[in-house]
């Protein structure tokens, strides 16, 4: 069957659409949620282990904590399906080049971000908290809430999925003709200070390592991201003339 333009479409149609596609994303996110279930206990565990335990306040908070660790993880397991799901919904009204470009970008995007999370959870948050625990003395003792922990956890990774999408990001600007290569080039130096700035801000604690856990990554990204922008080039007609006073 030949595919319906976006331009011959019916509203009607658009929005059956959309509700089946939403229907795909919910049953998705539901599995997923499902199928992390069975392990979120054992990975708050070991999120506690350098802390030494979690405590919860409220008859609810344990249970509610180990949802919400569930369905983060249901939400990262099916993302390439929400993504692909997205994309099926909006391809119809791109151009050919948008669409050869996100085809990289989207996949790239989703990778950076694991990443992103995945060293934030298994090698900064580890290490930042061993550090700040250390403070502690026979009468100062952590009691953190499961619940407190985990958003303080989920934010940095966020965090952390976010800054890994800079490359991606610049290589979009590039496309548009807003920033060229050679320009993001000739500022390395301050991309570099930047880095270790933006590392210092983002990550817990005044220890170097966490620093460097974030700032490193961004430096070689942006290399790579140099690179890949060599082989690019900016859409014709993309880029914004300047309007005359």
């Amino acid at each position: 069957m030949a595919e319906i333009s976006d331009r011959e479409m019916p509203l009607t149609e658009h929005l059956e659409e959309l509700r089946r596609r939403l229907i795909i994303c919910i049953l998705s996110l539901a599995v997923g949620t499902a199928l992390t279930w069975s392990w979120s206990g054992e990975f708050l565990s070991w999120l506690a282990r350098p802390v030494g335990g979690l405590v919860f306040l409220t008859p609810t908070e344990a249970f509610f904590t180990r949802l919400k660790t569930a369905i983060y993880g249901g939400f990262l397991l099916t993302l390439p399906i929400l993504l692909h799901q997205a994309w099926g919904f909006t391809a119809v009204a791109m151009g050919r080049g948008l669409k050869r470009a996100l085809a990289f970008i989207v996949p790239a995007s989703y990778f950076l971000f694991l990443f992103g999370v995945a060293l934030s959870v298994f090698v900064v948050v580890p290490t930042a908290m061993r550090f700040l625990v250390a403070y502690g003395s026979a009468e100062i003792r952590p009691m953190l809430t499961v619940s407190a922990y985990l958003e303080f956890i989920t934010t940095l990774s966020l965090a952390f999925g976010a800054v890994f999408q800079i490359p991606l990001v610049l290589i979009l600007l590039q496309k548009a003709g807003i920033v060229t290569r050679e320009g993001l080039a000739s500022r390395r130096r301050y991309v570099i200070l930047g880095a270790f700035i933006l590392g210092g801000a983002l990550t817990p604690g005044p220890d170097i390592f966490s620093q460097v856990c974030l700032s490193i990554p961004v430096i070689i990204l942006f290399e790579i991201a140099l690179l890949v922008m060599a082989w690019q080039s900016p859409e014709p007609g993309a880029r914004l003339e300047r309007v005359e006073p």
